[in-house]
């Protein structure tokens, strides 16, 4: 099995569930084991907390952060905690002339890695002025899946060393960094790439009757929107959930008339953090999901994570999630729903879509409440 589960977070969901996998994760590994870890924003001082604690009971503790994320002094204090904890493997580093925005999340005994889109960005007691800088990643739209094949396991790892030691802005683009790893369907990329995007292929195919729904963070006109928005007036059914902050997702959007674009939660108290994309395309499915925004910044200039899959059980799950979102954020549209059931919310495991798929067309983007955000 190539994938095991896969979590959401979400306005609709109990909030901090993310960062509270990731805890009981921490607290599972014995003595012996090994963890490793890739992230962006760290401001989790329980997770770093637990991370001390795993190290004194003797399990390697290797975590890689950026060192100036756009926020430049949130991960101070976590970054402190560890140092005085003795985490000796820790590195805060500038991912010049990008950052690095790679969320990756490796386990030992058994080993496994989770990467996605989350953050453990909040805190015991929030600053306001942080969590509208960043937003509340612990209630905000996000996911997190588990990898279970050695090859991406081990790749995911890679990942942290490659990126904890250091590559040179011109290292980036060889092979030897962005050898792509596959496992029974399941393929994980690692940024910054030349050449062709992955999704590349399949999008040039879009045609009447395929689809794509996705809730993506940060969107700005370019490659991935072109594409879309040629599928969509051959024909094809696209429905995209964006943030609502114009910085993440400008007004300039709106100019690919032929999606449906609807703005999505709340900077400060439950962003749209996710980036993940599902597509039914000539009969084959697909989810595309990791730490990448589809933006040109994060393609040249970032370390990212994407995973790309067309493992049925996750596709199932992705399609599901985002008819949540889509039941929430268009209450009452009529033809929206699949017609699946919602789940409980603490569930991970979704039934299998049925019915008929989602019709429409037409730009439904929303103007941005917060401008300035």
């Amino acid at each position: 099995m190539a994938i095991g589960r896969v979590v959401f977070g979400g306005p609709d969901m109990k909030p901090r569930r993310l960062r509270d996998l990731l805890q009981s994760e921490i607290e599972a590994v014995p003595p012996g084991g090994r963890i490793d870890w890739a992230t962006y924003y760290f401001r989790d001082r329980r997770l770093a907390r637990a991370l001390v604690a795993a190290q004194r009971r003797g399990v390697q503790v290797c975590i890689t952060m950026e060192r100036t994320p756009r926020r430049a002094d949130a991960n101070a204090c976590v970054v402190d905690i560890l140092q005085r904890g003795g985490v000796d493997r820790l590195t805060a580093r500038r991912w010049w002339p990008g950052r690095l925005h790679s969320k990756v999340y490796a386990f030992s005994h058994p080993d496994r890695c989770w990467i996605g889109s989350f953050n453990p960005s909040g805190d015991e007691v929030d600053d306001p002025d942080i969590l509208a800088a960043i937003g509340d990643q612990d209630r905000g739209d996000n996911l997190l899946v588990e990898l279970r094949a050695p090859e991406l396991v081990e790749a995911g790892r890679r990942t942290v060393e490659m990126l904890g030691r250091g590559v040179p802005p011109l290292v980036r683009f060889d092979r030897r960094y962005t050898r792509v790893a596959r496992a029974r369907g399941t393929q994980l990329f690692r940024y910054p790439r030349l050449g062709a995007s992955p999704l590349s292929p399949s999008l040039a195919k879009l045609g009447p009757g395929d689809e794509v729904t996705a809730a993506i963070s940060h969107l700005k006109p370019g490659p991935l929107l072109a594409a879309l928005d040629a599928g969509a007036a051959r024909g094809a059914h696209v429905m995209l959930f964006v943030h609502d902050s114009q910085r993440r997702v400008p007004a300039s959007v709106r100019r690919y008339s032929s999606l449906e674009l609807t703005r999505v939660g709340d900077t400060a108290t439950a962003p749209m953090h996710a980036k993940m994309l599902y597509a039914r395309i000539a009969g084959r499915r697909q989810v595309w999901t990791g730490s990448l925004n589809f933006n040109l910044r994060s393609r040249y200039l970032n370390a990212e994570t994407l995973l790309l899959s067309d493992d049925e059980r996750f596709c199932d799950m992705v399609e599901s999630r985002l008819n949540e979102i889509g039941a929430r954020s268009l209450p009452g549209k009529p033809g929206f729903s699949t017609g699946l059931p919602v789940p409980p919310r603490d569930r991970e495991a979704y039934p299998a879509p049925a019915g008929p798929s989602r019709k429409g067309a037409g730009n439904r983007f929303i103007p941005p409440p917060d401008p300035g955000a």
